[in-house]
């Protein structure tokens, strides 16, 4: 139905004709001006919050500054890495992105020891086995405009999903120290005696997915087919780039929670299979 996601996006952002499933009426134009009247929205949201007195109003308005600046930013810097268009620059993008998703999952766990670096770990493993994947099965080219969003996805959900294993597992231990220490006075490995704590962190971990798994198509219309659509992709192909999607993000914090999940655990605890928190 179609060679590759590239050729896809390519489609439908204009690169090439595209045959249109639904109204034919090509890419939306959008400008700054669309943005503002988008604000109004987040006005709104400002207003209830004030209204109802959830007192989130100052957290929105800052949220509402710092995501467009942000992000008007990143968009200058893709336009230029764009421009670009080497491995150098495609791989020097992904560094940063794990970097600095590897340190705002890290500040989630101060309780962890070396919890950024435990992140690093896990959150780089996960984009190093989908993309690569995907590049080697041709699914996507070494382009900025295909790697760049792409990784940015799984990067951002690995990350999420490094913190709240971290999280889980340290609080299930520590909760649960009297049990785990008794299994190891009597002799079991520290394995064996986090097994139950080891596995339920990373289910926490999948859980998003797991649920998104559950309603995708009936209660929601997922980001990238949506976005597809609206920039003029005939819809079958937009499902089925969604689907791929869907698939390369599952098995990204799949990896990363189970990695950040074992590095964690075995830090825990000594050479001797004593418990260290």
């Amino acid at each position: 139905m179609f060679d590759s996601i590239a050729q896809v996006i390519q489609n439908a952002t204009g690169v090439s004709n595209v045959s249109g499933g639904g109204g034919g009426g090509g890419p939306i134009e959008i400008g700054f001006f669309e943005v503002g009247v988008a604000v109004l929205l987040m006005l709104l949201a400002i207003s209830l919050s004030r209204w109802q007195k959830v007192g989130v109003e100052k957290e929105l308005m800052i949220g509402t500054l710092r995501s467009f600046v942000q992000l008007v930013a990143v968009g200058y810097a893709l336009e230029f890495i764009f421009g670009f268009d080497s491995p150098l620059s495609i791989t020097a993008a992904l560094v940063v992105m794990i970097l600095v998703g590897s340190y705002t999952a890290g500040k989630r766990a101060p309780h962890i020891a070396n919890a950024w670096w435990l992140s690093f770990i896990s959150i780089t493993i996960a984009a190093v086995c989908t993309l690569g994947l995907m590049l080697g099965a041709g699914i996507i080219k070494l382009k900025a405009q295909y790697i760049i969003p792409l990784g940015g996805m799984t990067i951002g959900n690995s990350m999420n999903t490094a913190s709240l294993v971290m999280e889980r597992l340290y609080s299930d231990i520590k909760s649960n120290r009297s049990a785990i220490e008794t299994s190891l006075s009597l002799g079991k490995s520290w394995r064996i005696a986090v097994t139950p704590y080891f596995r339920q962190a990373i289910k926490a971990g999948m859980m998003t997915m797991l649920n998104f798994f559950k309603t995708v198509g009936i209660v929601q219309l997922p980001g990238a087919m949506t976005g597809m659509i609206l920039a003029g992709a005939d819809p079958l192909q937009a499902v089925l780039i969604q689907i791929i999607v869907g698939y390369m993000i599952t098995a990204a914090i799949t990896v990363a929670a189970v990695v950040v999940a074992y590095l964690t655990v075995r830090q825990m605890f000594t050479p001797a299979h004593q418990l260290k928190i």
